[in-house]
Order: C-alpha cells, then structure tokens, then sequence
C-alpha cells in the first residue's frame, strides 16, 4: 500500500497525488482556453507577422467595400488613386497595430469599458494624420465623410474579423462567458 493513495486520516483536505495530478490537467485546459480568449481580443492569428498580413488583408478588402459602396450610393468618401490608397492602408494597418498593442498595454482597463469606441477614436485620429501626411492620391472629402467611414469599416471589419478567427481557430467562439 501506498501511503499516497490513501487521504490520511488526520487531513481530510489533504489531495492525493491522483487528485493533484487530475487538478494540474484541468488547470492546463484552462489555460489554453484562456490564451486562446485573449489572442481573440486583438489578433488575428497568434504568430504576429501573420496577424499583420491577415489584418492589412481585411483592411484592404474592406475599406474597398465601404469606398464602393460610398461610390455606388454616388457619396464618395475620399477622393484617391491606387498607389495612394494602398500606401494609405498599409500605413493604417501599421500605425493602428502599434496603438492598439500600447493601449492594450497601458489603457486594458478604459478599452474594456468603452467597448471598441477608443478604437474608432484612434482610428479616426491615425486616418486624419494619414489624409494629412499624404498630400496626393488620398484625400477625405470632409471631416464627416472621414468619421463615417471610420465607424461603417470598423463594424464591417469586426464582422469578418470575427468569422475569420472563427475559421482560424475552428471552434465556436463564446461570447460573454456563455455556454458552448
């Protein structure tokens, strides 16, 4: 008989190695689901470079869906030529990756609470410096045209963003700590 298989009799709170190595199991599962939740939060995809292609990928796609659909309602947002829109969204996609990463850092708690709107904000910031920056071949029309993109991309790319994890990840996604 081992004397690690038995409780002692004395602790009755006392774990067997058994149970401890059942509890280490457990709380190794936890974690790896936790990981998975917080690389959700802000990444596409958990190796960074890859993250970058993938978000400049949906950046690309979606900003030419919200400027073809502003085009097709005959309200264009931005007046532009290709070179300068491809240069105006990798430079969103780079400028915006590097702020999220130090508001995560520094502003986690203030961008839990304000429910993606710190995000819009600064990306409303990086654009306007952008349509500054860019003197020819990218240019907001007015300052409104400038906030509604902003707000029409950011819902549209949280969408596929969401699908895309989603995909990535080839699990279903829980939402609030619901259930499965």
């Amino acid at each position: 008989m081992n004397p690690n298989d038995h409780k002692d009799p004395k602790d009755p709170n006392k774990l067997t190695e058994e149970e401890l190595i059942q509890l280490l199991e457990e709380l190794k599962k936890r974690k790896k689901s936790k990981r998975v939740s917080v690389t959700l939060g802000f990444m596409l995809h958990k190796n960074y470079v890859i993250h970058m292609i993938l978000s400049l990928s949906v950046n690309l796609l979606i900003s030419a869906v919200v400027f073809g659909l502003a085009i097709g309602i005959g309200q264009p947002f931005v007046d532009m030529n290709v070179l300068g829109y491809i240069l105006a969204i990798i430079l969103l996609t780079l400028a915006e990756n590097f702020i999220k990463i130090l508001m995560f850092k520094y502003l986690a708690r203030a961008m839990i609470f304000s429910m993606g709107l710190l995000n819009v904000m600064a990306q409303i910031i990086i654009l306007f410096l952008i349509d500054m920056l860019l003197i020819e071949g990218f240019h907001f029309i007015s300052i409104e045209n400038l906030i509604i993109f902003a707000f029409i991309f950011s819902l549209f790319r949280l969408v596929i963003s969401i699908y895309l994890r989603k995909w990535i990840y080839s699990e279903k996604l829980v939402f609030f700590g619901g259930k499965k």
